[in-house]
């Protein structure tokens, strides 16, 4: 029997596996969050150890939206309802700086337990809260705006992953869970039985996803359900999805969020970004004044095609790597970066970076120019 889990919670899902593989300790909070005045239940928690001396912990509170239909009023409202949320907790920020402790071990789990765990009223970290919308369908302008102008970013995912739209996922996620226990009630995949004291709760959760088709999960619930998820990616008829979720990163243009996709393994990328710093220091004292608008620490790609996708407003920029200078960790890269045409204008539309962090203090920066023979009609970025 197929388990009865919303699109937009598996999209949450998908959102905080993205977070966790860009830099984040991301997870499913098992409580609500306690601000000044009421509590708060968020899907999904993003955290960013990597913060700079005068800068407290970023974290992002994560608001999901999937493939529903676009309409102006019910996405102005999710907005409106983060913003609240977010000002809400930022009222609770104590008098006195309760920061998040360095993280000292690679129990990166442990931490979000810690924190997002247990009971508690009231939120006493101070951290810096931030807002993030991410979608993978049409979202309406006038709330894109609204979110922007309060500080709270849009970001829009593809809809076909790993060559397959999203919902052909979501209906094999469904039926795979259904799948992950035995006649005795034992469960078949190797994570989840190793966690012995847990069988109960991931055994209550799936009885009560295959009975109540309308029914709500509590957050601890829908925290079960989040390990059940890691857990399934780890197997074989999954790992499409879960290469594929790996491979995309949320890096910046003109400091705003974008999702890119690659073709290529982590550690390609990581030893590339190594190797420009590293050629870079060399022949630092050879760089002319003139040509400091094409640093040695730019990593050339070319514009192969401009689509359109499901939200006008975003579109998806098709590239590949120039193979003159470029490390050759990389020389077969190639993907998709998905921008908002707010983002760009007819200047930059021709030529424009794009910053995605690897590591604290190191970061892969990509330019993007069209391939000969193309040309990006203005049109693309018009309101």
């Amino acid at each position: 029997m197929s388990l009865h889990i919303s699109e937009n919670r598996l999209f949450e899902y998908l959102v905080a596996y993205i977070l966790r593989n860009n830099g984040y300790i991301a997870g499913v909070p098992r409580r609500k969050l306690g601000g000044r005045g009421t509590q708060h239940e968020i899907g999904v928690i993003g955290i960013d150890l990597n913060n700079s001396p005068f800068c407290l912990n970023t974290v992002l509170l994560v608001a999901a939206r999937g493939q529903a239909q676009s309409n102006p009023t019910s996405d102005m409202q999710l907005v409106r309802n983060l913003k609240a949320t977010l000002l809400d907790l930022e009222q609770t920020l104590p008098p006195r700086r309760e920061l998040i402790r360095d993280l000292l071990d690679n129990n990166r789990g442990d931490l979000f337990h810690r924190i997002y765990g247990g009971k508690r009223m009231k939120e006493t970290l101070t951290v810096n809260y931030v807002g993030g919308v991410f979608v993978s369908s049409e979202f309406s302008y006038p709330a894109w705006e609204y979110a922007n102008a309060h500080g709270i970013y849009v970001v829009h995912l593809p809809d076909c992953i790993a060559g397959k739209p999203v919902h052909q996922w979501y209906q094999r996620i469904r039926s795979s869970m259904s799948k992950i226990r035995d006649e005795n009630d034992k469960f078949t995949l190797p994570g989840l039985a190793k966690k012995t004291k847990k069988h109960l709760d991931f055994l209550n959760v799936i009885t009560f996803l295959q009975r109540s088709p309308e029914g709500e999960l509590k957050p601890e619930h829908s925290h079960d359900l989040f390990t059940i998820f890691n857990e399934l990616l780890r197997t074989q008829d999954m790992t499409p999805l879960a290469k594929h979720l790996q491979r995309t990163a949320l890096a910046t243009i003109n400091g705003y969020p974008v999702v890119l996709e690659y073709n290529l393994s982590y550690k390609a990328l990581l030893d590339a970004a190594l190797t420009i710093y590293e050629r870079k220091i060399r022949t630092i004292k050879s760089v002319v004044p003139a040509t400091t608008y094409k640093p040695l620490d730019v990593v050339h790609l070319e514009i192969t095609s401009v689509t359109p996708t499901k939200d006008h407003h975003v579109s998806k920029f098709t590239y590949q790597v120039v193979q003159e200078n470029v490390p050759t960790t990389i020389q077969n890269l190639a993907g998709a970066v998905y921008i908002p045409n707010t983002v760009l204008d007819k200047r930059s539309l021709q030529r424009f970076r794009l910053k995605m962090p690897l590591k604290a203090g190191l970061s892969l920066v990509c330019e993007f120019s069209p391939q000969q023979g193309i040309l990006l009609e203005p049109q693309i970025i018009e309101r």
